[in-house]
């Protein structure tokens, strides 16, 4: 039986480097991996992470208490006539934009057909 097909020959200077530099890249493909597995576990219980998330809910909870100040302080202080004039202006402002949309609408329908609506 003839193995000499499986007898591979002297090894040359470029296939020991070829070899050196995928053992080296397989290394450090393999530390690259670990650090970002290690480098997902220390951010997620790191002091700053966990500082940030606090003040984050300290936020909230300010921004809810400022809220129900703004309703305490709206519900003692604003007066009834104050109200009565916001809704006076709210309603000059409604009537304002319908006048101004009937007009438009106007406007339009002579452009389009060339006759005044009746």
């Amino acid at each position: 039986m003839d193995t000499s097909f499986l007898s591979p020959g002297p090894i040359t200077w470029a296939q020991v480097v070829a070899l050196a530099a995928f053992l080296f890249a397989l290394g450090k493909g393999a530390d690259w991996v670990i650090g970002k597995l290690r480098a997902g576990t220390k951010d997620a219980v790191s002091p700053l992470t966990i500082d940030m998330a606090a003040a984050k809910i300290e936020i909230r909870q300010l921004d809810e208490k400022l809220n129900a100040f703004k309703i305490e302080v709206a519900r003692t202080y604003v007066t009834g006539d104050v109200i009565t004039r916001l809704e006076r202006r709210i309603d000059d402002l409604v009537s304002s934009v319908r006048d101004e949309m009937k007009e438009t609408r106007q406007t339009m329908l002579k452009a389009i057909t060339g006759r005044s609506p009746s």
